[in-house]
């Protein structure tokens, strides 16, 4: 769930991003795994959906593979793109700031670091390692 007020928009590192509403401090809080809003859905379900529907879970849910399930945010989280330069820093169920974000940012992660089954690997600089 993040914790910033934030929007949807054009993103100009792929389709839509989500961008944050306000100035963000160094090291705050901007996202946290909350399992009353955050859903788990397990990876062996997810194979029993239709294939529009497995492909929305694929394309923007984080999966966690030691424990075979994939969390999907239910906010502009879904839209949250990489960046080999992310915007913010990803400590398992929370994301800080990594640095002073400005109002209008566009929020980022590393998929390196936050395993999204849909990116696809060739994006990223061939020095780093996908971790599946």
């Amino acid at each position: 769930m993040l914790h910033v007020d934030h929007y949807v928009s054009r993103s100009t590192i792929h389709g839509l991003g989500v961008f944050t509403r306000e100035p963000i401090k160094a090291g705050s809080l901007v996202w946290r795994f909350d399992p009353m809003f955050d859903v788990e859905i397990p990876a062996s379900l997810v194979m029993q959906f239709p294939e529009e529907d497995a492909m929305i879970v694929i394309n923007h849910a984080e999966y966690l593979k030691h424990l075979g399930v994939f969390r999907l945010g239910n906010d502009g989280d879904i839209f949250m793109n990489h960046s080999e330069c992310p915007s913010l820093l990803d400590l398992g169920d929370e994301m800080l700031a990594k640095h002073d974000l400005k109002a209008g940012t566009e929020l980022t992660c590393d998929y390196t670091e936050v395993c999204v089954l849909g990116f696809d690997r060739s994006q990223l600089n061939s020095s780093k390692r996908f971790a599946k």
